[in-house]
């Protein structure tokens, strides 16, 4: 049980990164 756990918030890690990334390249270029 705490092995899905812990699938579970890497991949919300992982999505949270993939926003950031993108929100960071969308400054970036409005800068």
């Amino acid at each position: 049980k705490l092995k899905a756990i812990y699938e579970l918030l890497e991949t919300i890690t992982d999505k949270c990164e993939d926003v950031a990334n993108q929100i960071e390249g969308i400054v970036l270029e409005n800068s």
